[in-house]
């Protein structure tokens, strides 16, 4: 069963229809070699909406310079294996000048229909055109309906968000725990792999919605990321302490009262208040009594600077959004 999970079934039967449709419909104007309408079709079927249409308006202009160029070659040398050999020269050139790589293999095929009628007439060119626009109008037909990753996101949303309640409330324990029994463990790998798979979702996402743009989500995944990044420098530094000094237990209530507001909508402002007194009491605090307290307080205070940069990240974050997403995406 593992095998089916990498078949996108609906891509697979939207190829099939597709390409059969295209070969009917070209069938029922009369068109000669209609099957080349189907095998157009084909090509233009991609992942997304976006990239399907993108792709559809750059094989209409592979098109018209693939007809003027085999006007000018077939006109000069004849229609033979040596004209074609010719016109590809100058027309695979002129498709990686001007970016038009994806009308090679459609407008060459056309190409070859000229080549085996022996002549170019305008009947022959609206021919090709007719078979170019039903092929590329087919796959774009077909790709209009494409499915949403929207309710992934979101899961995946909340999954990323709990892991990192999950990291903070282990956190908590490690600068709570006077007797050295807690590990601060955690495995960033797999939360890395959860946010990239986001990510890569969001942006399939984004492809699809032609009514508005979803950088949000892709923004979003992005800042957790950095968080996460800020996390594991946090966990490494905490495995070096030896001891809790008695300032860490500030820092952790901070942290214990923070992790129910951990959502996207919280701007961490206010933590970012609190973490500047936290500071500040440290900072006051007696002077360390021992090289073991100096070098445990100086690793916390490294921590503090660290988690203050971990709440910048989520104020940034919601200090660039605009209104309309706030209303957009928050007011859910």
């Amino acid at each position: 069963m593992a095998y089916f999970k990498n078949i996108n079934l609906i891509k697979v039967i939207k190829i099939a229809v597709g390409t059969g449709l295209a070969i009917f419909i070209a069938g029922i104007f009369g068109l000669n070699y209609s099957a080349s309408a189907g095998i157009i079709t084909l090509l233009s079927i991609q992942d997304t909406k976006k990239s399907t249409i993108k792709i559809a308006v750059k094989r209409i202009a592979a098109f018209v310079l693939a007809m003027l160029i085999s006007l000018a070659v077939f006109t000069l040398f004849g229609y033979d294996i040596w004209a074609l050999i010719c016109y590809l020269l100058i027309f695979v050139a002129v498709c990686m000048f001007f970016d038009l790589n994806e009308g090679l293999s459609p407008c060459t095929v056309l190409v070859t229909h000229i080549m085996a009628e022996k002549y170019m007439s305008f009947d022959i060119v609206k021919n090709e055109a007719a078979l170019m626009l039903i092929g590329t109008s087919v796959g774009i037909f077909l790709n209009m309906y494409m499915p949403r990753n929207l309710k992934h996101i979101r899961e995946y949303q909340v999954k990323i968000e709990n892991e990192i309640k999950y990291m903070l409330d282990t956190l908590v324990g490690f600068l709570s725990d006077e007797n050295n029994r807690v590990k601060l463990e955690y495995d960033f790998d797999s939360l890395d792999k959860l946010i990239d798979s986001a990510i890569s979702k969001a942006y399939i996402d984004k492809d699809n919605i032609l009514s508005y743009d979803l950088k949000y989500f892709i923004n979003y995944m992005e800042m957790r990321k950095s968080q996460s990044m800020t996390l594991r420098y946090i966990f490494d530094q905490g495995k070096g302490m030896k001891t809790r000094p008695s300032q860490a237990r500030d820092l952790a209530e901070l942290i214990f009262n923070l992790v129910p507001k951990l959502h996207e909508s919280y701007n961490a402002v206010n933590a970012l208040m609190d973490l500047y007194f936290v500071k500040e009491k440290m900072k006051n605090s007696e002077l360390p009594k021992s090289r073991e307290e100096f070098e445990d307080r100086a690793i916390l205070h490294s921590m503090v600077v660290n988690f203050e940069q971990f709440l910048e990240i989520k104020r940034e974050f919601a200090a660039n959004l605009s209104e309309e997403e706030k209303n957009i995406f928050w007011n859910r």
